[in-house]
């Protein structure tokens, strides 16, 4: 009985072996001849023709609003020298009981909240039109990374960070390629 068993467990169980050998071995093989790569994500969206023109965009759209919050500005200062001038010399008693320089001091006062405000408003505004085209841009930039990958040679693609990646060859960085085929797609 034990001679049966061992003739049927050395006949099964040898190829089983076998073929998962084989199997593992094909696993490591695979794995040795595929690729690791880099992308700077950040240096592609700032060199892709898109990323450029969004820069540019975005850039105009600051200039034409800090035009007017410098000319706001300009007003609140001018306004300040002359509260300053016609405050100077006096003394705070005689200040607080002028109604006409406490309502100029409080007009001052609620243009430079306002202008604060304003100015508080305008950064979160381009902050959100920032990250819309960042984010445009970004996913587009991933379905091109995608395509690389699926090119059969990448196992791993990995985002570089400045703070992130201690080290890699340079020859793994992909970011050129990454740029010229978004540009190519992405005109």
């Amino acid at each position: 009985m034990r001679l049966i068993s061992e003739k049927i467990l050395s006949s099964f169980l040898l190829p089983v072996l076998f073929a998962v050998f084989t199997m593992f071995n094909a696993d490591i093989s695979i794995a040795a001849s595929g690729a690791v790569g880099y992308v700077d994500l950040q240096r592609a969206i700032l060199q892709v023709n898109e990323g450029k023109r969004a820069k540019t965009k975005l850039q105009k759209t600051f200039e034409k609003k800090s035009k007017k919050l410098k000319s706001d500005e300009e007003k609140l200062l001018k306004m300040r020298s002359q509260l300053e001038s016609q405050f100077a010399g006096r003394k705070m008693d005689a200040l607080q009981n002028d109604p006409k320089m406490r309502e100029q001091a409080m007009a001052y006062e609620q243009k430079r909240m306002q202008i604060q405000q304003a100015l508080m408003k305008e950064r979160q505004e381009l902050q959100q039109l920032e990250q819309k085209a960042l984010l445009k841009i970004t996913k587009k930039m991933r379905k091109v990374i995608k395509k690389i990958g699926d090119s059969g040679k990448y196992l791993l693609i990995l985002e570089s960070q400045d703070a992130r990646m201690l080290y890699a060859k340079p020859h793994l960085d992909l970011t050129n390629e990454v740029i010229r085929k978004y540009n190519k797609k992405h005109k």
